[in-house]
């Protein structure tokens, strides 16, 4: 999914698959997004250390369950060939921990995009910060992530909610190139503010990201969203939104976890993930002077 004006080093969308529904799922929405955009796949096993020694115990058991994941995985990238003969697919079997090992593949190989499957939480990992919330934070390139729950390949509706922070706008270039690909309508969603001066900001930015899209010939809804009709939190307000317009995608940018309170009571990221029925774009906001994408 790189975008038309930024040098294409590579092009691959990584897949981390663990053989759950979310991740099938995840693949299914890897290979449209492939098929739509020219991009390779990485499909990416990781072994965690501390469980096979703690099931096994021993290196021969290792290497009999590295072998079995490395066919279960090629097996997939055939079944992916069969139907998609013009695809480039590659596999990859690696050990450690899981968010780390997916971060530092998506480095190594300049990775585009990563596409994921999320299947919930325990309360530990809420806690503690879970492998997904881990990935995001860290990740140097887009995550869009999917869950169990079968949605559509075809992102014709995406969600764009705007806060008042320069960061923010960055993703409106990445819905503008999506939108273009999909022929999608984009809701760009902004919470109404009770202070005079704040509310001016809000409908500035609106109105510039409405300029943008408009400059695009990209078909768009602008909604501020009232507290009367969307009382809770911004991030389950974007929820309750996608849901009532049946949304395919929603796109949202991630922001550094800071503080011990963060951990207890969670982030907008994540309260958007796990409520959401649909995919979930994330990108992780660059330092204000590196631009995402070009133009913010």
């Amino acid at each position: 999914m790189t975008t038309e004006n930024t040098p294409k080093v590579n092009n691959t969308i990584l897949v981390p698959l663990d053989f759950s529904t979310a991740a099938n799922n995840a693949l299914e929405h890897a290979v449209n997004i492939a098929n739509l955009f020219g991009n390779d796949i990485a499909l990416l096993y990781v072994v965690q250390e501390s469980w096979y020694k703690s099931v096994f115990g021993s290196n021969v058991e290792r290497n009999l369950l590295m072998e079995q994941v490395a066919r279960q995985l090629e097996e997939r990238r055939q079944a992916i060939l069969d139907k998609n003969p013009k695809l480039t697919v590659s596999v990859i079997v690696n050990e450690g921990h899981i968010h780390k090992q997916i971060i530092e593949v998506a480095k190594e190989l300049n990775c585009d995009s990563i596409v994921m499957g999320y299947h919930g939480e325990s309360a530990l990992d809420q806690v503690i910060g879970s492998t997904t919330m881990r990935i995001l934070n860290a990740s140097p390139v887009p995550v869009v992530v999917v869950k169990e729950v079968p949605s559509s390949l075809d992102y014709k509706k995406i969600v764009l909610p705007i806060d008042l922070t320069r960061e923010s706008r960055q993703k409106v270039s990445w819905g503008i190139h999506l939108a273009k690909k999909y022929d999608s309508e984009v809701h760009v969603i902004m919470e109404v503010e009770d202070d005079e001066f704040l509310m001016h900001k809000v409908n500035n930015n609106l109105a510039q990201v409405e300029r943008l899209l408009a400059a695009e010939n990209v078909r768009f809804v602008s909604k501020i969203l009232s507290d009367q009709e969307y009382p809770e939190e911004f991030g389950k307000d974007i929820v309750q939104y996608a849901d009532e317009i049946k949304a395919d995608l929603i796109m949202i940018m991630t922001q550094k976890e800071g503080g011990i309170m963060d951990l207890f009571v969670g982030s907008f990221a994540r309260q958007i993930i796990q409520g959401s029925h649909v995919p979930v774009m994330a990108i992780n906001p660059k330092e204000l002077g590196v631009h995402l994408v070009p133009g913010y």
